[in-house]
């Protein structure tokens, strides 16, 4: 069992960072909507973000008054929460189905994923990011 290292709430959200941009989001500063970073399917110029990030804290206590709160912003700017927890992983747990999603960070380097708990509202519907697929010669998004 490896040793406990202290991960602070910047390291969290940079791991969080990197887990959205893996998974082919433009990410952004979430401070003008209230929470950690804002995720854009495309460049910010052309399009709106659709989700906001809240990043669980290192000692893993999410107050429900922030949750209602963000919760409650995100309906007015047409967004949906995504509550993002950070867990460091052991090396020989990690799966070959989640092995893609395993971020490393830090140094000495340590494994860690990203479970995301999304809450939408019927005032934000749940959009999904864009992806282009190919049809023979068309692009379809």
């Amino acid at each position: 069992m490896r040793s406990p290292i202290n991960i602070t709430n910047s390291d969290h959200i940079s791991i969080t960072r990197t887990h959205f941009t893996n998974k082919g989001y433009r990410v952004h500063s979430g401070l003008q909507f209230g929470c950690e970073l804002v995720l854009y399917a495309d460049e910010p110029v052309r399009v709106h973000s659709d989700f906001c990030v809240h990043v669980v804290p290192p000692d893993g206590n999410l107050d429900f008054r922030m949750i209602q709160t963000l919760t409650r912003l995100v309906v007015s700017t047409g967004k949906t929460l995504i509550v993002a927890h950070v867990k460091e992983v052991a090396e020989e747990i990690v799966e070959d189905k989640i092995e893609d999603m395993v971020v490393t960070y830090g140094e000495p380097p340590r494994r860690y994923v990203v479970e995301e708990l999304a809450i939408a509202t019927e005032h934000a519907p749940f959009r999904h990011k864009n992806v282009m697929k190919g049809v023979g010669m068309q692009i379809k998004h």
